[in-house]
C-alpha cells in the first residue's frame, strides 16, 4: 500500500518532470541537459534586472525595467545614445477622427494593467519565462522570424510590373503603395482572435513600411499578431517588428533584442489585446502611427490617438534611414506549410473579405504621408493577394459618400485552398 508520505513524493516528482517538459508543435517533450543550460543562458540574456513585477491575470509576467537599461541600449550604436522624450513635432502625431462606424466600438485595454502598474523611469516588458523557449523552433532565432528568406514575386498594378519581397512561406492580403518618399503610416486595425492551427505559425493584422532591395531590405512592421512559437499561447498581442536585412540577421519581434526605444509605461509590446470584435456584433480596434521625425532623425510609433510609445533611431536602418519606399496595410500569415498542402490558420477574423461589416476584418482610414508632411488617403494603392482562394481583400464603402474601408481575410484550407 502506497502510504500518504509516498504519494506526495510521487506527486513532487511529476511537478519536477512537468517543470522541464516544453510543447513544441503540440508534442511534449523533456529537454536534455545541454539544452536546459541553453535556455538558462537565454533568459539571462533576454530578461533584464528589474524593479517591480506584476503578475497578469492573462498569464503574463511583467518586469518594470529601468528605462536606461533597456534592450534597446544593448545595440552598438546606442552607446552614447540620449533617450529622446517625445517627437520634435507633435501634430504629425495626430490621428484622424474616428470613423462613424467606430464609434460604438469597444475600448482597448491590456489585461496586465488590471493588477498593477510601472513607475515613473521604468517601462514595461513582458518576461521571456523558460516554457516560452522550449516551445520555438530555435533558440539562436527567438523572437525573429521564422526565415529570412525573401522570394521575389511580380504583380501587375495599374498596367505596370512591380517587383515586390516576399517572405518565405508568408501569405498576404495588403493594400499596396510605393514609389513614393514616406515619412509615415496609419490606419485604424480591426482586432480579431482568429485560429492558429500549429505552434509555428502565426497570422497578423497589421501596417507594414519598407524601403530597400526585396532580398535585403529594411522594415518597420506594427499591428496584432497571434504567435504560439514567441509567446507561447494563441491570444492575440499587440506587436511591432523591425529588420534591417529582411530578417537574415537583425531585427525582432516587441523588445527581444535591441533596436527599439520605449518610453511609454502603460503599454506593453507583446501584451494582450481586450476586447476582441465580434461576429455581427460590437467591433474592437487599434489605431497605430509610424513617422519619421527629420530633426530627431527618429521613426516613432504612437497608439490609440495619441499614446507615444517611442522610437527607432535611423541608425540602426541601412535603406530607411531617411524615407521608406513601400507602405503596406493588411493581413500575413506565415507557415512552413503555406505552399507544401496548406495551412487553416485564418487571417484577420478567419472570414472572407467579401463578407463586410462585423463579418471581415477591415483596415479604417489607412493614411500615408510623403516629404509634403501632410496625411493622405493612399488613392493609388491596389490589393495584392498571393493566395486569393485562400485569403483575400477588398475595397468596399458601406454607403454613399462613406470612405470605403479596406477588409481583408479568409479561413486558410477550404474547397478552394490550396
Amino acid at each position: 500500500m502506497v502510504t500518504e508520505l509516498g504519494k506526495t513524493v510521487v506527486l513532487l516528482a511529476l511537478l519536477c518532470i512537468a517543470s522541464r517538459i516544453g510543447v513544441v508543435n503540440g508534442k511534449r517533450s523533456i529537454p536534455s541537459q545541454g539544452k536546459e543550460l541553453e535556455v538558462e543562458k537565454k533568459l539571462k540574456s533576454l530578461n533584464k534586472p528589474f524593479i517591480k513585477s506584476i503578475k497578469s491575470g492573462d498569464g503574463d509576467i511583467i518586469d518594470c525595467v529601468d528605462i536606461k537599461k533597456q534592450p534597446a541600449f544593448d545595440h552598438p550604436l546606442m552607446k552614447n545614445h540620449v533617450i529622446k522624450k517625445f517627437p520634435s513635432i507633435p501634430t504629425m502625431g495626430a490621428i484622424s477622427p474616428v470613423p462613424p462606424r467606430l464609434n460604438s466600438s469597444m475600448p482597448f485595454s491590456q489585461v496586465w494593467r488590471r493588477s498593477g502598474s510601472c513607475p515613473a523611469g521604468t517601462i514595461p516588458i513582458r518576461r521571456v519565462l523558460k516554457y516560452h523557449l522550449l516551445n520555438c523552433s530555435s533558440l539562436a532565432r527567438y523572437g525573429m522570424k521564422n526565415s529570412g528568406m525573401v522570394m521575389k514575386h511580380g504583380f501587375l498594378i495599374h498596367g505596370h510590373t512591380f517587383a515586390l519581397g516576399l517572405e518565405n512561406n508568408h501569405s498576404v492580403v495588403v493594400l499596396h503603395i510605393g514609389g513614393f518618399n514616406f515619412l509615415g503610416a496609419k490606419a485604424y486595425i480591426n482586432v480579431w482572435n482568429p485560429p492558429v492551427e500549429a505552434d509555428d505559425e502565426y497570422t497578423t493584422g497589421q501596417i507594414w513600411l519598407k524601403n530597400g532591395p526585396v532580398d535585403n531590405s529594411d522594415t518597420i512592421e506594427v499591428g496584432w499578431m497571434v504567435n504560439p512559437s514567441v509567446y507561447g499561447d494563441r491570444q492575440t498581442r499587440l506587436f511591432i517588428y523591425w529588420t534591417a536585412d529582411s530578417g537574415k540577421s537583425t531585427g525582432c519581434f516587441d523588445l527581444l533584442c535591441s533596436g527599439f526605444i520605449q518610453m511609454n509605461r502603460d503599454v506593453v509590446l507583446g501584451g494582450t489585446i481586450t476586447p476582441m470584435s465580434s461576429f455581427h456584433g460590437l467591433q474592437s480596434y487599434i489605431s497605430l502611427e509610424v513617422f519619421k521625425d527629420p530633426k530627431q532623425d527618429a521613426w516613432w510609433l504612437t497608439f490609440n490617438t495619441n499614446i507615444v510609445i517611442g522610437y527607432w533611431p535611423s541608425k540602426i536602418f541601412n535603406h530607411m534611414q531617411n524615407t521608406a519606399g513601400t507602405l503596406q496595410w493588411g493581413g500575413d500569415v506565415y507557415s512552413p506549410r503555406m505552399h507544401t498542402g496548406g495551412t487553416a490558420t485564418g487571417m484577420g477574423s478567419s472570414h472572407f473579405a467579401f463578407e463586410h461589416w462585423s463579418m471581415a476584418s477591415f483596415i479604417a482610414q489607412p493614411r500615408m504621408m510623403t516629404t509634403s508632411l501632410a496625411y493622405e488617403y493612399p488613392k493609388s494603392a491596389t490589393v495584392v493577394a498571393t493566395e486569393m482562394k485562400c485569403y483575400a481583400g477588398e475595397i468596399y464603402s458601406e454607403g454613399s459618400g462613406e470612405e470605403p474601408l479596406f477588409y481583408f481575410g479568409g479561413p486558410g484550407l477550404n474547397m478552394f485552398c490550396p
